[in-house]
């Protein structure tokens, strides 16, 4: 699992693993999009649960759910109160992003480029919490995906609004080897994975 993910994604989905699969014995690792593609490509990983990117495209992809993201604002912003943000209002806007290796910085950032906002070079966050707690301190705005959002729309200081035109999002995949023998497991592993989503 890659770092935006897992820690979302595990707890919604391990129980029902565990009761659905009992004899499944499962070896969780998290790690960077680049270093897992390693770890799979020389065998040292069954399988992967990533965005989908071009270092994922020699394997075999099996879709398991569309994640919209959502801008996070602090709660005094201007557009605190609102239901949904045009991303071109984010034009001339500085968005506060991971740093290098994570795959998401690159979606995220895609999308807010496209509309015209900067990246704040003073920072770099390492994870999804980090940057939740700089949007919280008043230090700037930026996309969450939708697992890491809460059901809340607001919450220890920190506002989400849906955003449109287009709603940025990232598709969430399970990756294997081409010609794997285990092709039958993952394709029953996705597709509980995606019930489950």
């Amino acid at each position: 699992f890659i770092p935006t993910v897992g820690p979302y994604l595990l707890p919604k989905i391990i129980p029902q693993l565990k009761e659905q699969f009992p004899d499944l014995e499962l070896f969780l690792h998290e790690a960077q999009t680049h270093q897992l593609v390693r770890q799979l490509e020389e065998g040292r990983l069954d399988c992967l649960v990533l965005a989908s990117v071009a270092e994922t495209e020699p394997f075999k992809e099996l879709d398991l759910y569309n994640e919209p993201m959502s801008v996070a604002v602090p709660c005094d912003h201007e557009w605190a109160e609102r239901d949904e943000i045009d991303m071109l209002e984010l034009n001339g806007k500085t968005v506060l992003a991971l740093g290098d290796g994570h795959c998401l910085r690159d979606q995220a950032l895609g999308f807010c480029f496209a509309a015209g906002a900067r990246d704040d070079e003073r920072f770099k966050a390492t994870s999804l919490e980090t940057l939740r707690n700089m949007v919280a301190a008043g230090g700037g705005i930026t996309l969450l995906p939708a697992l890491s959002v809460p059901a809340e729309k607001k919450r220890d200081g920190v506002c989400y609004v849906r955003a449109s035109n287009p709603q940025p999002s990232r598709r969430i995949v399970l990756v294997y080897r081409p010609g794997s023998p285990l092709r039958n497991r993952f394709e029953q592993l996705a597709e509980s994975i995606s019930e489950l989503v």
